[in-house]
């Protein structure tokens, strides 16, 4: 009797551990929060009982599992500071409950001065952000805190362990400025530009300080979000490359598996995405909407492409829309910085970003510009009176491939830009820059309206034979004969695109009014990432047109999409 009892207490034992969702992890509990109803004395397991503030949210235990709810309508004045991590299975979810509009978190109305971050994440993973109102216009610092910066929600990883699993969604994000701005427009601007890191969801990786602790943050999805009014940034990704041997280059150098999907972003002071050491990373399906914008004009830094990558490996963006970017540099819809290998930019649509149609800086290599239709892009003037003040010497382009690097100056290898539309607007005569090494730009359609020049100033630092390879364009209105000459295959055609400007379908190239003799076959480059993780439905060939119209090898390709 007694081994029968011993083994059936033992098989009890066993099958309620299974039943548990993790070894050794109480049943998830959800608790709730309202500053309006709440009291932080009440046990918070209840609508009828919750708490009321963020510290005594901060002072819970949180197991994997538990969710906290934050009261709709509620306004909740401090900072959330998030100290216990989930698992992959049971990630700590923060999110809203009732009905009405989002519960408002919002770290500048604290007593004592505004935290740097409305919510702060250190060295805590498996996480899930949703249904949030994050706000932090930081009027007055607190002590010890910087007044240069401001967050919405800071992750900040320093070289412990390596971190997984988050999930932000449907929030909202706005209103992210810090107490006083750094003066970028000064002859020592471009160095206060690059400090100020004001973003409303930031991601921070501190460089690894030895090659046995080189650890990094991965597995980040970014989606179905709302954000605007930053001095900013809307979406930093940042991993500080190390200086130490045998850490550069590697995996655990850059932050990994990043998706950013489906997001809104308006009015930032800057760029509404950065990549900044990235290895897999997803741009898709998000609306960049007034980067570079001037909503408080002596808070921001006043310029921003809608998004860029910055010594990243492995990107791909697709199927994005930016409009308006804005700034006396940079500022195109999507634009390649330096010190990048293996981007793919295909099927997006950029209309009226003053700075370029397509920015490529240098020491990149395998950059691909594939099925992309820029429309009145690169229409900003040098040497007149700017609303931020000063004077750009960066004129627009509607192709700028820059070999612009640091510590140094070096060309990009494996440039390939072929199947775009550009369409230049009448009033506007935005230059051409060529400076790189093997560059591909092949079937690409040149409109311009009446009215407008397009290539009247051409830049180029190749040589035809060995760094340029252009063929197969069609040209079509005011353009300079310097440019067309470039191609060895060239045809010129009349095209006129009616219909309205903000729609891609306006700028579908009917292939019958393209009469050419020439039938480029392209060798596509490749891109090794495709099909694989985050990319599985990314092919390394193009099969589709930005329409949606199979690629036929009986049909002329010339364009974006016919």
């Amino acid at each position: 009797m007694l081994f029968e009892s011993q083994s059936f207490l033992r098989t009890f034992v066993i099958g309620a551990m299974l039943a548990l969702p993790a070894l050794g992890i109480c049943k998830p509990v959800d608790y709730f929060v309202s500053s309006s109803e709440g009291k932080d004395k009440n046990n918070g397991l209840s609508e009828k009982s919750p708490w009321a503030s963020l510290k005594r949210v901060q002072k819970q235990k949180l197991q994997p599992g538990d969710t906290v709810h934050f009261k709709s309508g509620d306004l909740f004045k401090g900072q959330l500071v998030v100290d216990e991590s989930g698992n992959a299975d049971y990630p700590i979810h923060y999110t809203a409950y009732g009905d009405g509009d989002l519960p408002v978190i919002d770290g500048a109305t604290a007593i004592r001065g505004a935290y740097l971050a409305t919510i702060l994440v250190v060295d805590q993973d498996q996480l899930e952000f949703s249904k949030l109102n994050i706000r932090n216009f930081r009027k007055k610092s607190r002590n010890s805190v910087s007044d240069y910066d401001a967050y919405g929600i800071l992750v900040k990883n320093t070289g412990k362990r390596n971190l997984r699993g988050y999930n932000l969604h449907d929030l909202v994000v706005e209103e992210i400025f810090p107490v006083r701005a750094r003066a970028t427009n000064t002859t020592s601007g471009e160095k206060s530009f690059n400090k100020t890191s004001v973003s409303g969801i930031r991601f921070e990786t501190l460089p690894s300080s030895s090659k046995d602790r080189a650890f990094n943050t991965g597995d980040i999805f970014i989606h179905d979000n709302f954000l605007r009014y930053s001095a900013r940034f809307g979406i930093a990704i940042r991993h500080r490359a190390s200086k130490v041997e045998g850490v550069a280059g590697m995996p655990s150098n850059y932050d990994t598996n990043l998706r950013i999907i489906n997001n809104r972003c308006e009015d930032t002071g800057g760029s509404c995405v950065l990549m900044s050491g990235v290895m897999n990373g997803l741009l898709e399906k998000n609306s960049f909407i007034r980067s570079g914008a001037m909503v408080e004009p002596t808070l921001s830094v006043n310029r921003g492409s809608g998004a860029w990558f910055f010594g990243s490996k492995n990107i791909v963006a697709q199927r994005n829309f930016s409009y308006g970017s804005r700034g006396h540099n940079d500022s195109a819809g999507i634009h390649v910085d330096y010190g990048n290998e293996n981007i793919l930019v295909q099927y997006n649509f950029t209309l009226k970003n003053e700075g370029y149609g397509t920015e490529i800086l240098g020491k990149n290599k395998n950059i691909i510009w594939r099925h992309n239709i820029s429309v009145h892009d690169g229409t900003r003037l040098t040497g007149v009176e700017r609303p931020e003040g000063g004077k750009s010497t960066h004129p627009g382009r509607t192709i700028q491939v820059s070999n612009f690097s640091v510590p140094k100056r070096i060309k990009s290898e494996g440039i390939f830009i072929y199947n775009n539309t550009y369409v230049i607007a009448g009033d506007s005569e935005p230059k051409i820059r060529l400076m790189g090494k093997d560059m591909h730009l092949w079937n690409n359609v040149f409109v311009v309206e009446d009215g407008g020049v397009l290539g009247k100033n051409l830049k180029s630092g190749w040589s035809r034979k060995k760094d340029l390879d252009m063929r197969g364009n069609v040209f079509s209105g005011n353009i300079s004969q310097n440019f067309i000459d470039a191609d060895l295959s060239s045809t010129l055609a009349e095209i006129k695109f009616e219909g309205k400007t903000d729609s891609p379908s306006t700028y579908a190239v009917n292939p019958s009014v393209i009469k050419s003799s020439h039938q480029l076959k392209i060798n596509h480059p490749g891109f090794s990432a495709a099909g694989k993780g985050i990319f599985k439905h990314i092919t390394e060939k193009p099969e589709f047109d930005i329409f949606g119209n199979s690629l036929d090898a009986k049909i002329a390709s010339y364009g974006a999409g016919y």
